[in-house]
C-alpha cells in the first residue's frame, strides 16, 4: 500500500544567503575638529565672526539650535521660546515641547573630508 500524501524525494533546497548587514551610520561631523554621535544635530555654542569655535550636540537629527546656545527643538517644532523653555509648532501655536540640552561635541585633533581621522 502507498502513502496517501506526497513523499519527498530529492535534497533540502539550500539555506538562503544571509542578507548584508545594514550600513553603519557614521557619526555627524561639525567641522575638522568636532563631532557629534550619529543620529544628532551640530549646534554652534561659540561663533567669532563666521568661524565657530565651541560645538554641542542636539540628541536629534534635523533639529533647531536656539539661539541660547544650551538647547535645540525637534523639526517639526522648530520655534524656539528660550524664556520659558519649550519648543512650539509655530509662534502663534500653543501648543509646544520641552526644548532638549546640547552635549559638548566630540573634540578631534584632525579629521579630513570624509569625517575620518587623519594619520597626520
Amino acid at each position: 500500500m502507498e502513502a496517501s500524501y506526497p513523499i519527498k524525494k530529492g535534497h533540502n533546497p539550500p539555506k538562503p544567503v544571509p542578507s548584508p548587514p545594514s550600513p553603519v551610520k557614521p557619526p555627524t561631523v561639525c567641522n575638522n575638529y568636532y563631532s557629534c554621535p550619529k543620529s544628532s544635530t551640530c549646534c554652534c555654542l561659540y561663533q567669532y565672526g563666521s568661524y565657530c569655535l565651541a560645538w554641542g550636540c542636539c540628541p536629534l537629527e534635523a533639529a533647531t539650535c536656539c539661539d541660547d546656545d544650551y538647547s535645540c527643538c525637534p523639526h517639526d517644532y522648530p520655534v524656539c521660546n528660550v524664556n520659558a523653555g519649550t519648543c512650539l509648532m509655530s509662534k502663534d501655536n500653543p501648543l509646544g515641547v520641552e526644548a532638549l540640552k546640547r552635549t559638548p561635541a566630540e573634540f578631534h585633533w584632525a579629521l579630513d573630508e570624509e569625517g575620518k581621522k587623519s594619520s597626520a
